[in-house]
C-alpha cells in the first residue's frame, strides 16, 4: 500500500522546519542526501522563473536564502540537478522551465 501523501508532506515540513532559521533561510547544509534534496527543492521554489543572472548576481540571491555562506555549493547542486541551466562559460544562469521537482 502506498504511503499517505499527507503523511509524507507533513514529514517533509517537519524536517524542513528543523533546517530553517527564524528568517526562513537554510541554517546549515544537511549531511543526509534526502535532506539536501529537500533543502534544494525549498531554495529552487524561491528562484524566479524567466530571470537570467550572472554568477555574482546568482550568488548574491542564493546567499539571501541560506545562512551557511556557501552559494557556490548551492549553485553547483542546482545546476547538477537540472534546476538551473547555465552558459558553458558560466557567464549566465537561469531556472529551467522543465526543472525536475524532488
Amino acid at each position: 500500500m502506498p504511503d499517505d501523501p499527507m503523511v509524507a508532506l507533513r514529514k517533509r515540513a517537519r524536517i524542513l522546519d528543523r533546517l530553517l532559521d527564524d528568517r526562513g533561510r537554510v541554517a546549515r547544509w544537511p549531511v543526509r542526501r534526502a535532506q539536501q534534496l529537500l533543502v534544494l527543492d525549498h531554495i529552487a521554489a524561491q528562484i524566479e522563473d524567466g530571470v537570467t543572472w550572472n554568477e555574482v548576481e546568482l550568488g548574491t540571491m542564493l546567499e539571501e536564502l541560506h545562512a551557511f555562506h556557501d552559494p557556490a555549493r548551492i549553485r553547483r547542486e542546482l545546476v547538477d540537478l537540472g534546476v538551473l541551466a547555465r552558459k558553458r562559460d558560466g557567464s549566465a544562469y537561469w531556472k529551467r522551465s522543465d526543472a525536475p521537482r524532488s
